[in-house]
């Protein structure tokens, strides 16, 4: 079988072409946007769904639910639960290898800029809030949710618009050498890296070689088609980034920080309920208001913004929309919930929690502008995967949050409950992990229109509490 490029679509040479259920299949893919689904409960009609090998089950096991939601064809490896009647599943050596030689294959015909976003936190906000900018000026493509490792990565490639001007991709890393694996497939022409932080430390250990390791996005070895780096100048660890983007020949390195050594940095003054941006640059310097944010989002806005300049789009609509830039569920989403009969405002950041974005969050929950008679309830879960440092981190924690103004704050988790000593627990602060407790204790001290940000490590079963609140979400 030959496949013909023509108007970057893959186009059948003959008639026999038709006939074979697996060539229908990689054109169908190929030329179709947003089809490829590995969770039955998301199939649409029209959907392929791939039946992959889980920890626990198996995607066989859902056959049934896919065909009678519509889905168009079925993909598996193996022959259990395959219906005898049903003339359109495909079987294939390798379902996860069928999917890398498809995706490669859309790789080759996409002709849309692709840029590549890592680093150790901030990865999705960052991709959502350039996916906003874009779409206002041209189409753009995203990868899905928080999709960042190499089953990701495939899924993200395939549902890309072929005709989109723009591809956004989340390029995660739990071990070594992921960065360079996901790399390779996605072959980003740009790439962001958003910080270098303490994240996933038993494996990496420390900073640099967390650096080093996402410093392979921009490693023409593994990807020949990059052009451009943009790279974080926050820490003595990311000085490393600029070193490796200049030893891979890049032709364009742009940095940005918080001081005047970057080529641009930001600053920041809060006026009243307002917060006064600037970002500048050696010949630019660019000034805007919006309500009070998280650090990370003023970063994601200086990021965007660099991205516009280097792509030579036209900022107008940029700046009309700063004030509009979306939160992104579990990462700083505020919602209004009901707490025995009570309306609260919740800010959800339980998806994840590290270090510098743990730090970052107590900052701005304390500096946050609130009616002078509500009450701030601060609710904080252990963070993981930090190894051997992990004590210290925390520590690090309690003698930040006994510096802050909040009303109350919750503490959850084993690591909590060994750093936290009796002469800092009081009646603002406090060790608490039953859920129930917790509960109970938020019915008996919030007023109307308080404030609760929870803030956690996704494997921790805090952010499962923050679910249960969700489930008191009420319309406004």
């Amino acid at each position: 079988m030959i496949f013909k490029q023509q108007n970057y679509l893959y186009q059948k040479k003959n008639m026999t072409f038709k006939n074979n259920l697996k060539n229908k299949i990689i054109l169908y893919i190929l030329n179709n946007n947003d089809k490829i689904k590995i969770n039955s409960a998301s199939v649409e009609r029209g959907d392929i769904f791939v039946c992959l090998k889980g920890e626990k089950t198996h995607g066989n096991n859902y056959i049934k639910e896919a065909i009678k939601k519509g889905s168009k064809y079925i993909i598996t490896d193996n022959k259990f639960n395959i219906p005898t009647n049903k003339k359109n599943i495909l079987m294939v050596k390798n379902s996860l290898d069928f999917l890398l030689k498809i995706a490669n294959e859309k790789r080759k015909i996409y002709k849309g800029k692709i840029i590549g976003i890592t680093g150790s936190v901030g990865k999705t906000t960052l991709k959502e809030s350039l996916k906003f900018f874009l779409a206002k000026v041209c189409d753009v493509s995203a990868s899905i949710k928080s999709y960042n490792n190499y089953l990701g990565v495939l899924i993200s490639l395939l549902n890309i618009n072929i005709k989109s001007d723009y591809a956004l991709f989340e390029i995660g890393t739990n071990n070594f050498n992921e960065i360079r694996l996901l790399t390779s497939i996605i072959l980003p022409h740009q790439t962001i890296i958003t910080n270098i932080s303490p994240t996933h430390l038993e494996n990496f250990k420390n900073n640099r070689n967390i650096a080093l390791e996402k410093s392979d996005i921009f490693n023409k070895k593994y990807n020949p088609y990059v052009n451009f780096s943009l790279i974080p100048q926050f820490n003595k660890d990311e000085l490393l980034l600029l070193e490796k983007a200049k030893n891979n020949d890049i032709n364009d390195i742009i940095t940005f920080g918080e001081n005047k050594f970057s080529n641009y940095y930001v600053t920041k003054k809060l006026d009243k309920n307002n917060l006064k941006i600037s970002i500048i640059s050696k010949k630019e310097k660019y000034i805007f208001e919006t309500k009070y944010i998280q650090y990370h989002q003023i970063v994601n806005i200086m990021i965007c913004l660099i991205i516009f300049k280097y792509n030579k789009i036209n900022l107008d609509k940029f700046f009309k929309q700063i004030k509009k830039i979306p939160k992104v569920e579990g990462r700083g989403l505020v919602n209004k919930i009901m707490i025995s009969n009570k309306k609260i405002n919740l800010i959800d950041e339980s998806y994840n929690a590290s270090p510098l974005s743990m730090k970052n969050c107590i900052e701005y929950f304390d500096e946050t502008r609130i009616p002078k008679n509500n009450k701030k309830f601060l609710i904080l879960g252990d963070m993981n995967e930090l190894g051997n440092q992990a004590i210290k981190f925390h520590k690090i924690l309690i003698n930040q949050i006994k510096k802050t103004k909040i009303d109350f704050i919750i503490l959850c988790g084993e690591c909590f409950k060994t750093v936290l000593k009796k002469n800092d627990i009081n009646k603002n602060i406090m060790l608490i992990s039953d859920h129930n407790k917790i509960y109970e204790f938020l019915s008996n001290n919030v007023h109307n229109n308080d404030t609760i940000l929870v803030k956690c490590s996704n494997s921790t079963k805090i952010n499962k509490f923050a679910q249960m609140l969700l489930m008191n979400k009420r319309k406004v």
